[in-house]
């Protein structure tokens, strides 16, 4: 059963949060993750593409590793997938493909009030917490979160969370009109699929 509790540690505070309960205060593993703002809007048909690298991760050891991603507005949010890449440490070859999901799913209809209490905005994100990966972050591998939202006219409404000013270590991309949740184990990812800022991955943490 999922609760729903306003944050006042570091990583992530003044924005609403659904996450199971945790046995202990998660860590961070990458730097820089909060305060956050709105980045970009009208998702329809899009691919956001965040990368954790290797370099930038904290050699945090703890039981489970978790991502959160974060929407600054919209309700009903229409994914065809989501996954989990790993490549060595700047290195494109995918070695790993992992399914990421919330509540045991990782693609459909996910609805925001739901999940997060309140009216979702920039001063109130709704931030939820994927189920935990079946694996730890290690620093020797690059992790690429790529999620695909649908060309569902309620994507259009969504408005993607990043870190303010840019002060996270999480890297981004957009492909607008490509599924890039698709790759397979021995692909390579395109060199330039990470090119700016983050969008929606504001968290990695551990407990």
């Amino acid at each position: 059963m999922k609760s729903i509790f306003k944050l006042g540690w570091t990583l992530l505070f003044s924005m609403v949060i659904a996450m199971p309960s945790p046995a202990q205060s998660p860590q961070n593993l990458v730097a820089g993750t909060g305060p956050l703002t709105n980045a970009i809007a009208v998702w329809t048909d899009r691919s956001a593409i965040n990368l954790v690298s290797g370099n930038t991760l904290f050699p945090v050891s703890g039981k489970n590793t978790f991502l959160q991603l974060g929407f600054t507005q919209g309700d009903e949010v229409v994914v065809g997938g989501i996954v989990l890449y790993t490549t060595d440490r700047d290195h494109f070859v995918i070695k790993h493909v992992t399914p990421l999901t919330f509540g045991g799913r990782s693609s459909g209809a996910f609805f925001l009030h739901s999940a997060c209490a309140g009216k979702i905005s920039v001063q109130t994100p709704c931030v939820i917490q994927l189920d935990p990966l079946p694996f730890k972050a290690s620093t020797l591998n690059d992790y690429y979160c790529v999620i695909y939202f649908t060309s569902d006219p309620n994507n259009a409404a969504i408005d993607s969370a990043t870190s303010l000013n840019s002060n996270t270590t999480i890297l981004g991309g957009i492909d607008a009109g490509i599924d890039d949740t698709t790759f397979v184990v021995g692909d390579i990812l395109p060199s330039n699929i990470v090119k700016g800022s983050a969008n929606f991955l504001v968290g990695v943490t551990t407990n």
